[in-house]
């Protein structure tokens, strides 16, 4: 078996292949993310349809995230075995035909299980598209691709709320909702595109014994015949398998566990639950999807920030720096008394707060080799979609409902602050490492730097 020198891949530059592949797949993402979004915007008028309770919500709100968090992790693992782009468009499949259903689901009960349902999909997606684009990426451009990439699913998050203020002006907030999911079904003729035109990662072809399959991948992304490093033999474990557990990764792995749901529940807050908080102070419903879409769309440049600084600074940097400044924003949130005290906060916490996330995927991506990236980024995810996306809001639903949002903010912040602290404590700053140099160490020998 011929096996790759890398360094070609990872010297390249950003042509117009690479582009191309990375707006595919940051499309994947935008049709997750607007799915994904809707939750928000029809929570208010699903609570005055279906009159729910505090609890009806908090499950209306928490479904499709478990599902979600229970989609991811096997997903990672699916996806080291059976190859990035086949789980990517099954779970693009799943999520499109069950959102396409869910538009017409007779009451709150059906609404539940259906959304838990496109879950699963959703969370098999969430952590593929930037799996694959940091294996096709060169090492000084994938945190600024990551970058990219989420800057979509902030679009995404951002049409949700324009799509229902258009929809529910024309139809009413008794059925303006399901034109929204029936949307959805676009992703199906996503699907189509990608199987044709979105390549698989040469990394995982060659590890898996198709190394013609990888040469002609990075000859299409560098322009440039393969430079061939040496013949070997192929056999399945021509890489170490270890677990996520073992000795070099346990660290990384904690480290991951606690940052990772910490950050994701700062994005939670604002998706989820900024068209309720707007509504419960006052805001006229005619203003308050557009006031939440401007909320979000905050994060949109805030991840061009990122997208830059995550080159310029390093990863721990920007995920420490921004996940604090996302915290006091978050404190000063209950401080406001008007409306234009709730917009700027809003807008802060959102910048911040969400356009931390892509650092922290590339961050996860890199921690671990090409035989079980997939499978530690899926667990590491999946762990932070239940915890940062399903309990916790599960826990803001009741805390809005009886406690105020003082003490709903706080929380944010306090879980906010924990997650910086654990990166900055044991997190190994990954800037520029080559992949196929990530080994099996421990985090004693952290201080080195990469070359």
């Amino acid at each position: 078996m011929q096996k790759l020198d890398w360094t070609q891949l990872d010297n390249n530059k950003m042509n117009r292949q690479l582009w191309v592949w990375l707006i595919l797949a940051a499309a994947a993402w935008l049709m997750e993310s607007y799915d994904i979004g809707l939750i928000g915007v029809v929570l208010v008028p699903l609570h005055q349809i279906w009159h729910l309770t505090a609890s009806d919500t908090g499950l209306v709100v928490a479904s499709g995230t478990l599902g979600v968090a229970l989609g991811v992790a096997p997903a990672g693992r699916l996806a080291d075995r059976w190859g990035r782009k086949k789980v990517m468009l099954a779970a693009l499949t799943e999520y499109s035909l069950i959102t396409l259903a869910t538009g017409w689901s007779p009451n709150w009960h059906w609404f539940v299980v259906l959304r838990f349902v496109a879950g699963l999909g959703l969370g098999a997606m969430f952590p593929l598209p930037y799996t694959l684009l940091t294996e096709l990426s060169p090492k000084h451009a994938r945190g600024r691709v990551a970058g990219i990439l989420d800057g979509f699913l902030s679009v995404g998050y951002f049409l949700a709320p324009l799509a229902a203020s258009v929809t529910i002006a024309l139809w009413g907030s008794a059925s303006g909702w399901r034109p929204l999911f029936w949307a959805g079904g676009l992703g199906l003729l996503l699907a189509w595109l990608l199987a044709r035109h979105l390549p698989e990662s040469p990394r995982w072809l060659e590890l898996h014994g198709k190394s013609g399959d990888a040469q002609g991948i990075v000859q299409l992304a560098t322009g440039k015949a393969p430079v061939i490093e040496s013949e070997v033999e192929h056999t399945s474990d021509s890489q170490p398998r270890k677990h996520i557990l073992s000795r070099g990764l346990i660290h990384r792995s904690i480290m991951l566990w606690i940052s990772f749901p910490a950050i994701l529940l700062m994005f939670y807050a604002i998706m989820t639950f900024m068209p309720t908080i707007l509504h419960q102070e006052g805001v006229p419903s005619q203003w308050v999807d557009r006031l939440a879409a401007l909320i979000m769309a905050a994060s949109i440049p805030g991840k061009w920030l990122e997208s830059w600084l995550v080159e310029k600074w390093g990863r721990k940097p920007v995920i420490v720096g921004f996940s604090l400044l996302a915290a006091i924003a978050a404190l000063a949130f209950p401080l406001a008394h008007s409306l234009s005290g709730w917009i700027v906060i809003g807008l802060a916490f959102a910048f911040f707060g969400v356009a931390v996330d892509p650092a922290m995927k590339v961050f996860a991506a890199e921690q671990y080799p090409t035989p079980i990236r997939a499978t530690g980024v899926g667990i590491a995810e999946g762990w932070a979609r239940f915890l940062g996306g399903a309990l916790a809001p599960y826990l803001m639903a009741l805390w809005l409902e009886n406690g105020g949002i003082a003490v709903s903010f706080d929380f944010v912040a306090a879980v906010a602050l924990l997650g910086a602290l654990a990166v900055a404590w044991l997190g190994r700053e990954t800037k520029g490492q080559i992949l196929e140099s990530v080994e099996y160490r421990p985090v004693s020998s952290a201080a080195r730097p990469i070359q």
